[in-house]
């Protein structure tokens, strides 16, 4: 395709400018950079004219495909070729062969490329693609990503509204169900729906919205599913082939580009340990070692609260939060992201920061520069709220908020000036893993406990991963640094499955609401009971039967 500059003929060949690795059989390889040098020495011979200095530069490389076949590329100097991974290759071939895809790979793993080559193929073929997204900040990314890349690209959330009849639309999955249910002339026009973040469907308020725009949607429609790591990848597929009669492949890698290494720190200890390396072994000398550690801090606390009294006081990780984001910073290991379950305690953390300051007088004018050209747009009573007013020296500080409560242009503000590497330490909620192409170097977390909306519980091995793999900035970084904060209340079991734990399964949370029903009622050649019939729940439930009339009763 001409919009991302390469052959799909030659997706085999795609490459870095460097030596393949690959045998090279009878093939010669000639790397770029020596051929350049020859160039350049050549040139810059005395008796060469100026003006054949003046050349214009390039370089060439050559790999061998193998089998006596040579290819050969001349690009200009100074351009980068980076190199399609194996799960780019086969997602791209199966959405050129025009079937759906579900592509299961970890943070960094190429996922947008594959999104990125279904609206350009859509776009050859003059039809409408639709990019949905779990949440509006993400929405809003994609947005200012994809207006650099193709022209016609609209945006639909339920804050903003831009460009709504363009080709290429990026919106909430909300906004792409209630066009399903409407009848809404655009669906008709639509070649691909892109589904990011697709295991966002186990969700338990939301994830029933998933389930009913895929059933919604025409068979004739390509669908690519981008996902974190899920086992059950293939069941998936299975029900996408069940409800379109339509091939549909799954691309799956565990394969992380950037190794991590988790880090444990004792709340009350003296130093974090190494628990996991980058080869994901588990290290049981260093986690018995920060256990002890834990409890000795837990028994020397429990004995000064004994001599002072019981006053009671907050919960909260500082000083310990401060201390180890001074540590990261000390090891020149920003950005870091640091992940707390409280939209409270991240504006705590952030304002109880005030002593350290990360950015230079030159980035201080550029967050000044780039703040208020964006609050312009605000009126003179919401410059005047809090969160506008507090928001401004936290951030000239290099230190960012980002969290459900702000005002998306204060979401949105924090994201650019992270993207820029204006922020340095940014506290955020869980949201802000949800997808958002927003990696950092180190991820700190100062909880491993979480209220989902009924009770505390412990955060799950699936969070844990998806909320760990910010960490690690591919093309960057070598590897990626977690650190976990450990306190008294979760036991050593619990602590070790989350750090060494599997991936959530992608499990239907689908269930009938009285608007679904009154929905159901203005669409044509489909009712209550079919869509119950086609729900991912019915699905899962009917693959178990087989086993389950094996059992003797």
């Amino acid at each position: 395709m001409d919009d991302f500059g390469f052959n799909l003929d030659e997706l085999e060949s795609s490459f870095v400018p460097k030596k393949s690795n690959a045998p090279l059989n009878s093939c010669t390889s000639v790397t770029g950079k020596r051929l350049y040098t020859e160039l350049e020495e050549a040139y810059m011979q005395p008796d060469v004219p100026k003006r054949s200095r003046s050349v214009f530069k390039f370089q060439t490389t050559t790999l061998s495909s193998g089998q006596g076949c040579l290819h050969e590329v001349v690009y200009p100097m100074g351009e980068t070729l980076k190199p399609l991974t194996p799960i780019e290759k086969q997602a791209i071939l199966c959405v050129d062969n025009g079937q759906s895809v579900l592509v299961s790979a970890h943070t960094s793993a190429g996922k947008t490329v594959v999104a990125e080559y279904a609206v350009a193929r859509s776009l050859k073929h003059k039809q409408r693609v639709i990019y949905t997204t779990p949440i509006k900040a993400l929405s809003n990314q994609k947005f200012r990503e994809f207006t650099e890349e193709f022209k016609d690209v609209g945006l639909m959330t339920g804050d903003i509204t831009i460009n709504p009849e363009a080709t290429v639309l990026i919106m909430t999955t909300e906004i792409l169900r209630s066009m399903l249910y409407r009848g809404s002339e655009v669906t008709r026009e639509v070649g691909w729906v892109i589904f990011d973040e697709i295991h966002y469907l186990r969700d338990k308020e939301r994830g029933v919205v998933w389930e009913e725009t895929i059933i919604l949607l025409p068979d004739s429609v390509g669908l690519v599913f981008l996902s974190a790591t899920i086992p059950n990848a293939r069941q998936f597929a299975e029900w996408i082939v069940y409800l379109h009669k339509n091939p549909c492949h799954v691309v799956y890698t565990d394969y992380r580009p950037v190794p991590l290494q988790h880090y444990v720190f004792p709340c009350g200890g003296d130093g974090i340990h190494l628990v996991v390396n980058q080869k994901r072994e588990f290290i049981e000398s260093n986690f018995n070692a920060a256990l002890l550690a834990l409890q000795k801090a837990a028994g020397d606390a429990a004995s000064d609260t004994r001599m002072r009294g019981r006053k009671g006081g907050s919960t909260r990780a500082h000083p310990y939060c401060a201390k180890l984001v001074k540590l990261v910073m000390d090891q020149n290991l920003e950005p870091l992201i640091v992940f707390s379950f409280s939209k409270i305690d991240c504006e705590y953390y952030a304002t109880q920061m005030n002593k350290m300051d990360f950015n230079t007088d030159t980035e201080k004018a550029a967050v000044d520069l780039v703040f208020n050209n964006a609050i312009d747009s605000l009126s003179a009573e919401d410059k005047r709220l809090p969160q506008v007013q507090i928001l401004l020296p936290v951030l000239r500080r290099g230190v960012g908020i980002h969290h459900g409560g702000l005002l998306p242009i204060l979401k949105e503000i924090v994201e650019i000036l992270f993207g820029e590497g204006l922020i340095k330490v940014l506290y955020a909620t869980e949201t802000f893993a949800m997808g958002l192409n927003m990696p950092a170097r180190t991820v700190l977390f100062t909880a491993t406990r979480k209220f989902d909306g009924h009770n505390f519980r412990l955060i799950s091995s699936g969070e844990y991963i998806q909320m760990s793999g910010r960490a690690g900035r591919r093309g960057k970084d070598d590897r990626g640094t977690v650190i976990l904060m450990l306190d008294n209340r979760i036991s050593s079991t619990e602590a070790r499955q989350l750090l060494m734990g599997e991936p959530d399964r992608l499990d239907s949370s689908f269930y009938l609401t009285n608007n679904m029903v009154l929905n159901l009622l203005r669409v044509e050649d489909i009712n209550p009971e079919l869509l119950l019939e086609k729900s991912f729940f019915q699905f899962q439930h009917r693959s178990q039967l087989p086993s389950l009339d094996k059992r003797e009763f």
